[in-house]
């Protein structure tokens, strides 16, 4: 299971090591996520670490914020790419500009940024994604959050929930309600820090009365169904045009089965700036940080010249690893594998041929103390010893044992 364990000292603030068992665990949910974006029809892209400082910051309005920037030979500013959806925008833009679309990509990678000081936040964040782009309005949103929902599930959570808030329904919303437009971009900032007390301050200085005024008051916080929306376009009649486009997403989410994993939740904000629709979080409830965040951002291939609506999601693997292990259900792999005593010295060729056929094979030297200990400590379930008869074989699973008369017999 994944350790859990704070890391030892002598690693950049936010950096952490990945330990084997870690190290499989995350294989074998990214072995399981590829498996849920092929069934949607999804291909996998891969963008570089490293990107010009410049060319981010042009795609999102110069608010790239903190960052690893370091310098190349002709003194160009770079940085560690902070986020991954504006590399692979850029891609298809650029490299897929002949494309007629829908393009469906998704991508493994990390991102990096240095975690605010004095926190214990990670500086580099192991994701998955998928992007939809080419594709607009509630059904290609819906599919996007399908295929999340598919790829959390498959990947073994158990207690699913998708928010899913439109920040043009926000916009609408407070248009409705008459808020000025230098207040909003205030609620905006409390909203995006989930900081409902700045939020609530902000919104009494507003000269609205009655339920606009509550409406206004509370708006971070409501959650639930199409009950949300019917008090909206009651308060805020102008806001029915977005009402309608969320009520269309439900809908189609009804239909692909996933509607009761699915909340509705106006306080969701993306601390990214090309937001400009739907957006969303997945949540577990063994962890409080979101198992995967995204939305739509339709204005951000225009920056790279080949303007294309778009809708994303990004998986946390760390956070949905820790995820899997608080639930119970990470680290439950069958023991496979065969130790062989003396294998290191003797046995060379019958090792490779048992290898060849896919039996893992671990080798350990002659005199080896405490086999057994061994490889009930690294998940090998085999321990294979020369003796008089051939070879002895102790099964760690149930402490049986046999002899056997030449090492292939093991596998039998």
């Amino acid at each position: 299971m994944t350790d859990l364990r704070p890391e030892p000292p002598g690693l950049p603030a936010g950096a952490r090591d990945s330990l084997p068992t870690e190290s499989e665990e995350l294989g074998a949910i990214e072995t399981g996520l590829r498996g849920a974006f092929a069934a949607y029809g999804y291909r996998e892209v891969a963008t570089p670490v490293l990107e010009y400082a410049d060319v981010l910051e042009t795609a999102i309005d110069q608010q790239l914020g903190d960052v690893y920037r370091l310098f190349d030979d002709a003194g160009r500013v770079m940085v560690l790419r902070p986020d991954i959806t504006v590399p692979v925008s850029r891609l298809i833009a650029t490299r897929m500009s002949d494309h007629s679309g829908p393009i469906r990509v998704f991508y493994f990678g990390r991102a990096f940024r240095p975690p605010p000081p004095g926190t214990p936040g990670a500086s580099e964040v192991r994701q998955a994604g998928a992007e939809l782009v080419g594709a607009s309005g509630p059904a290609a949103d819906a599919e996007l959050i399908a295929l999340l929902h598919r790829s959390l599930s498959a990947a073994g959570i158990g207690d699913l929930t998708i928010a899913i808030g439109d920040i043009s329904l926000t916009e609408a919303i407070l248009d409705g309600i008459g808020v000025p437009r230098e207040i909003r971009t205030r609620l905006g900032r409390a909203l995006a820090a989930r900081n409902l007390v700045e939020w609530q301050e902000i919104a009494a200085a507003v000269n609205v009365s009655g339920p606009m005024r509550e409406l206004l008051y509370e708006l971070p916080a409501q959650r639930g169904g199409r009950e949300v929306l019917s008090k909206v376009c009651q308060i805020a009649p102008g806001a029915e045009p977005a009402c309608r486009d969320v009520s269309q997403l439900l809908t189609l989410l009804e239909q692909y089965g996933i509607a009761e994993d699915v909340m509705l939740d106006v306080g969701i904000a993306r601390d990214w700036p090309y937001y400009s629709g739907v957006v969303l979080e997945a949540h577990s409830s063994n962890v409080g940080a979101p198992l995967a965040v995204g939305g739509r951002y339709d204005r951000l291939a225009e920056r790279f010249g080949t303007p294309r609506p778009a809708v994303g999601c990004a998986i946390d693997l760390d956070v949905l690893n820790r995820a899997l292990t608080l639930q119970g259900t990470n680290g439950d792999r069958e023991a496979s594998g065969v130790v062989v005593v003396d294998g290191l010295d003797h046995h060379l060729a019958a090792a490779e041929s048992l290898r060849a056929r896919g039996v893992p094979i671990v080798c350990l030297p002659s005199g080896q103390s405490d086999p057994a200990e061994f490889a009930a400590r690294d998940g090998w379930r085999y321990v294979v010893e020369p003796d008089a008869q051939g070879f002895r074989v102790l099964d760690t699973r149930d402490g049986s044992s046999k002899t056997v008369s030449s090492l292939e017999d093991v596998v039998a």
